[in-house]
């Protein structure tokens, strides 16, 4: 299928069941394909997915396309969700997290075999780097996110706080040469835009350019050996982390928030105690919260559900609320 250049971007739009099948063909003979998702209130109850944005590698380039999810139906996409659910195709992602909730609830509970997720790659590349656990290095990342005279107070409460990053930041920490385009067209985008039909250029380029930030984020991190054996697993992890229960809606704000959960990274496969956080609704083991509130038999907070408890208050004190 031609791919469409919008200004340096490239890629080819499918809206119907014609071009879908030829995308899904090109596809299918990959091994490796980059997944990113958009919507409104992606993966939230309530919210929709617009775009399935997917990649192929190419010596340049990512070959990107973007499959349109509202003119598309589930059973019109099946051809896609058998390539998303296949073990024998590697899915690269950056946060699945919503693009797994989204798919599972809003499309027939589609799940997501085979995932690397870059932004867990990335948390483990500061080992690698040199900033372990507790250092100074790990601890000034939740600052301003979380308020830094508690951190500095308590600082053993916040050993096991990672910060997320966002793509476009970590794009830039690692120092991954991408065109200028990619980067600037994120801060002009409304995110509001994404049920809207057409959608306008801005939509389709934005989508495109993810794509073209995670792969070469992707060929970054095999490049630097960040991309180990233990990662498929930790993603599959992290990617369902909401898949179960009730879909999530936009206010729970102990899980929409910009923290790693705890135990994602960890080796799970030891039988321990574990205790319910009632706020993040997580089974965790003891080291995932401070010894008072392990022997609490209410009120009990997981290590990260006390640190967003605690970034509420500030906001509130501030006058504002916002879940990220």
């Amino acid at each position: 299928m031609p791919q469409k250049r919008v200004n340096n971007t490239t890629f080819t739009f499918c809206d119907t069941a014609q071009s879908l099948s030829a995308v899904a063909a090109n596809i299918r003979g990959s091994s490796t394909v980059f997944l990113d998702c958009e919507g409104h209130d992606l993966g939230l109850a309530a919210g929709g997915l617009s775009l399935i944005s997917l990649g192929t590698p190419t010596p340049n380039q990512p070959r990107t396309y973007l499959i349109d999810a509202v003119a598309l139906g589930t059973s019109e996409l099946r051809p896609i969700f058998d390539i998303l659910e296949s073990p024998n195709v590697q899915k690269v992602v950056f946060d699945g997290r919503m693009d797994q909730t989204a798919l599972f609830y809003d499309h027939g509970r589609v799940r997501l075999q085979n995932v690397v997720d870059l932004q867990l790659a990335d948390i483990k590349s500061r080992v690698l780097r040199g900033e372990n656990e507790g250092s100074l290095e790990q601890l000034m990342r939740l600052s301003p996110y979380l308020l830094q005279s508690e951190v500095e107070k308590n600082p053993q409460l916040y050993y096991k706080v990672q910060k997320l990053p966002g793509l476009e930041q970590t794009v830039r920490e690692h120092g991954v040469a991408v065109g200028a385009e990619e980067l600037t067209i994120k801060g002009r985008f409304k995110h509001t835009s994404w049920l809207r039909r057409p959608l306008p250029q801005t939509a389709l380029i934005y989508a495109a350019n993810d794509i073209t930030l995670i792969a070469h984020l992707w060929e970054e991190f095999v490049d630097q050996g960040y991309i180990d054996g233990k990662l498929g697993e930790q993603s599959l992890r992290y990617v369902r982390l909401w898949t179960t229960g009730p879909q999530i809606n936009v206010n729970h704000r102990y899980k929409l928030h910009a923290l790693l959960p705890l135990e994602i990274l960890e080796d799970t496969s030891a039988v321990e105690r574990t205790k319910l956080c009632p706020l993040c609704e997580r089974l965790l083991p003891q080291r995932c919260f401070s010894i008072t509130s392990w022997n609490k038999d209410v009120n009990r907070k997981c290590l990260v559900c006390r640190a967003i408890g605690i970034r509420i208050i500030k906001q509130n004190a501030g006058g504002h609320r916002s879940a990220k």
